[in-house]
């Protein structure tokens, strides 16, 4: 799979298929995340930066280095536009990236295990010839019950992670907090042990004086 022929199966077997206003939720595979616009990077060859600024009409001075170039591109680079997401959006869809690593909160990854389950204990004598007819009728088989199952399942997911963000985020700040306080009678500390030492190189004056 590359960006053309994923964008081919979307214009020709996702969108004709998708009733209005959908919602396309994807990982970041290179082949969903290939930019609309190429953004020259660290590596990019330096008539590249010229003509990324050219274009974009930024100013910057032919004499320029590289490492100068680029720190304008930098602070003029725009947010990324991915050309399936933007294909998705030109047909009313709404697009959304599951977080990197986090595959387990698409449901589509727990009806392939389904799919592969249900071909597997099917497929007794191990036939590589058939693999193809048994997959086919295991993706029939699934249902809109088994869907609900995994989407709700992720769902649950997404509330357990949640949960645990709220919760580290409130022990980031009872830290703080804490180590906060520590370092104000640590400063009362230092004060005390600071005005003892003073006091201790002074002798007190007897009843003579």
């Amino acid at each position: 799979m590359d960006t053309k022929n994923f964008v081919k199966w979307l214009n020709e077997k996702l969108l004709p298929n998708l009733p209005p206003n959908g919602i396309v939720v994807i990982d970041n595979a290179p082949y969903h995340s290939t930019q609309s616009e190429k953004i020259p990077c660290q590596s990019s060859l330096k008539n590249e930066m010229q003509t990324w600024l050219t274009k974009n009409n930024i100013n910057f001075d032919a004499r320029m280095t590289k490492p100068e170039l680029y720190q304008i591109i930098k602070v003029n680079k725009p947010a990324k536009k991915y050309v399936v997401d933007e294909l998705l959006r030109s047909h009313g869809h709404e697009v959304v990236r599951l977080p990197p690593y986090h595959c387990d909160l698409n449901p589509i990854e727990y009806i392939w295990n389904l799919v592969k389950q249900r071909v597997a204990d099917k497929n007794i004598d191990q036939s590589e010839r058939q693999i193809e007819q048994l997959t086919r009728e295991a993706i029939q088989s699934i249902t809109a019950a088994d869907w609900r199952k995994e989407v709700n399942h992720v769902r649950r997911l997404e509330e357990e992670y949640w949960a645990k963000d709220r919760l580290q985020e409130m022990r980031e700040r009872e830290f703080v907090i804490s180590l906060g306080g520590e370092e104000s009678s640590d400063s009362e500390t230092e004060e005390d042990e600071s005005d003892s030492s003073i006091m201790s190189g002074i002798e007190e004056l007897g009843d003579d004086y």
